[in-house]
This record gives C-alpha cells, sequence and structure tokens, in this order.
C-alpha cells in the first residue's frame, strides 16, 4: 500500500468520510507532494505543536514546522498561532481539503483537472457518504425577508441572528462554483467564521469583514436567487454558505444525487394560496432550487415535500400568493458543532451494528 493509499484510509476515519477512489487518489497527489506524506499521515484533527508531531516521526523540527508552513499556505492543513507557538492538524474532506485549496488559488490547468475529479469522486463515492450523516451535516436558513413575524422566531433559525454570535467573519470565493461553473452566480459570497476564518485570512484565501458586510453579503446572495446553508447546529457556526443547484456540493445532494434527507430543512416550509396565484411563473422558473414549485398551465403547483423551506420563491411572489409557515416536524438541531459530529458518529454505529 502506497502513501496515497494510507492517507486516504486516515482522512476516511474523519467522520465526515473519505471513501476510498482511483480518482481521490489522484486528487491526493495534487494536493500533497510525495516528501510530505509522511508529515501529513503523522497529523491528527486537532490541533497539535509542532514538537508532538516531530516525536512521531524522527524528522528534524525545523524541516518539519517549514514543510507544515508550506501545506497550511496551500490550504492543505490547518494552522493556528497562539503567542509564539503555532499548531497544525490535518484537514477533512470538508470543511477543508475540497474547500481551502480551491479558495487560495492554482494554475488554470491544475484548477481544471483538480475540478474534474472531485466532480466524478463527489458524484460516485463523496455525495453518498456525506448523505448518510444523521443528523445532517448542513441546514438551511430561509431568506429573511420571508420570515413572517407572526411566528416565534428562534436564534438558530436566522442566518444573520447566527452571525451575530461570531467574533471574527471573513469572506471568500465559493469553491463549488469555481470548480462546477454551470451558473453566473455571485463568487464572493463564502462567509467563514472566527478560527476558520482567522486562518483562511491569515493564509490569503479570505478577507476579513464586519457584520454590516457580512449582512450585505447574504441579502446579495438572497437577491441572486442563492440559498443559506451552514453547520446544523444551534450554537456558533463554521460558515454560512450561499448554494445555488447546479454546483453547491452539499445542495447537489437534494438537487442531483436526490438525497432528500440529506440536508436539514429550515423551521418553516412553503404554503402556497392559490387563488392569489398570478401565474407568472418566477417562483418555479427562477427561485426555488429544488424544483418543489412547478406550473401546471398557468397556476403555481407546490410539492411540499421537496420543499427545503428557503423562502426563495417567497421574496418575488408578485401575487403574494406564498408565504413561509412554521414546520410541524422540525428537528431542533444539536447545540454545538461537537454535539453534531458526536450525534452522527453514534448514530452511524447503530446503523453498523
Amino acid at each position: 500500500m502506497n502513501h496515497y493509499d494510507k492517507l486516504q484510509q486516515k482522512l476516511d476515519q474523519h467522520p465526515v468520510g473519505a471513501p476510498a477512489s482511483k480518482y481521490f487518489r489522484e486528487i491526493l497527489k495534487y494536493l500533497f507532494q510525495p516528501e510530505e506524506l509522511d508529515i501529513a499521515l503523522s497529523l491528527e484533527f486537532s490541533l497539535e505543536p509542532v514538537e508532538d508531531i516531530v516525536s512521531r516521526i524522527g524528522l528534524e523540527e525545523e524541516e518539519v514546522s517549514q514543510k507544515l508552513e508550506v501545506m497550511a499556505d496551500r490550504g492543505v492543513v490547518l494552522a493556528k498561532t497562539v503567542g509564539e507557538k503555532t499548531y497544525y492538524a490535518l484537514l477533512p474532506n470538508y470543511p477543508g481539503l475540497f474547500e481551502y485549496p480551491i479558495m487560495k488559488g492554482m494554475e488554470k490547468e491544475k484548477q481544471q483537472e483538480l475540478s474534474r475529479l472531485w466532480h466524478i469522486y463527489y458524484m460516485e463515492s463523496m455525495g453518498e457518504r456525506l448523505a448518510e450523516a444523521d443528523p445532517p451535516w448542513n441546514r438551511i436558513f430561509p431568506a429573511e425577508e420571508a420570515i413572517n413575524e407572526e411566528y416565534e422566531i428562534l436564534p438558530y433559525e436566522v442566518a444573520s441572528e447566527m452571525m451575530e454570535q461570531t467574533r471574527t467573519i471573513a469572506l471568500a470565493e465559493c469553491p463549488c462554483r469555481i470548480t462546477g461553473g454551470q451558473c453566473e452566480s455571485p463568487l464572493d459570497v463564502c462567509l467563514s467564521f472566527d478560527g476558520a476564518a482567522q486562518f483562511l485570512a491569515e493564509r490569503g484565501m479570505a478577507r476579513l469583514i464586519n457584520r454590516e458586510e457580512a449582512r450585505n453579503v447574504l441579502k446579495r446572495a438572497e437577491e441572486a436567487g442563492l440559498v443559506h446553508t451552514g453547520s446544523n447546529n444551534a450554537g456558533k457556526l463554521l460558515f454560512i454558505c450561499n448554494c445555488c443547484p447546479c454546483c453547491c456540493h452539499f445542495l447537489m445532494l437534494h438537487t442531483h444525487l436526490r438525497y432528500r434527507e440529506a440536508l436539514a430543512t429550515s423551521s418553516y416550509e412553503a404554503e402556497l394560496d392559490v387563488s392569489s396565484c398570478t401565474g407568472c411563473g418566477i417562483c418555479a422558473e427562477e427561485r426555488c432550487p429544488t424544483g418543489a414549485l412547478s406550473l401546471d398551465g398557468d397556476m403555481a403547483v407546490l410539492d411540499r415535500e421537496n420543499c427545503i423551506g428557503c423562502g426563495l420563491c417567497v421574496t418575488t411572489c408578485s401575487g403574494e400568493a406564498l408565504k413561509l409557515v412554521k414546520r410541524e416536524d422540525h428537528r431542533h438541531p444539536p447545540d454545538s458543532v461537537r454535539d453534531l459530529v458526536q450525534n452522527i458518529v453514534v448514530n452511524r454505529k447503530k446503523r453498523n451494528e
């Protein structure tokens, strides 16, 4: 077994997973140089100082530090500096090895080939693994203009409210649309927070912004018909993505791979008043990302089972025939990312027993 296969196996130990594939092996060859593999294999998914890493591989600390810095600058390992000491960790596939190198940027030919490999790997293997998570890794936030104030609005249900809990915000270009290239939607709409934001900004993969700028990103994304998604927890978020149905990996679980349970819906769902529908078709043809709305003659038809509660249809309905209502069966998300991961691991173990 070569070192790239060993690295795949190690990455597959992370709850996100990294199923074996000849395409993923080729991806790893693009991301990691052969001389970096021993160091990559010595890393854990939790941050550690260089001296702990060196103790496991028998190389000089200076050499290990230099190579780790090079890898961190490329976005293939995580780094965090506290005082005068820097800590490093292995990144999972999401968020990490897929997004960060693309955010950093690379030669056009290399990016095109890496994009091709990621797409095949996602469609054949990785998407199915992501879809197995229970509860889902990501959830939908509704467009804020669509939220009806007659219902109690909980902080975790609103993207801008979630951002209020964060200290640091960074903005990057969407790696899914860069690699997918299937639409003209805005690229500069990827938001990350706190530790991830600091890392991405320090390494030239994103830029720091303030809360007002971040709120404007959300507004701009809604106007462009992009769906707010984020990690499926009620506490501090790792990120907020603004997703299109044609390129974005987590939304494609629903739109392309047809895993309808692979994304946690928002706390809301669309409700259609047929008597007010003007038959303009904007909701079905331009706004609904999942095909939950269609036209039957000159009248909109709603498939509520397929609605993810993004609210994009509501914000452009000239006849006010659509509104968001609270779901009766909505599940409260885990409190923290740690709780989310633990729930996924426990439920996977139960399923495999």
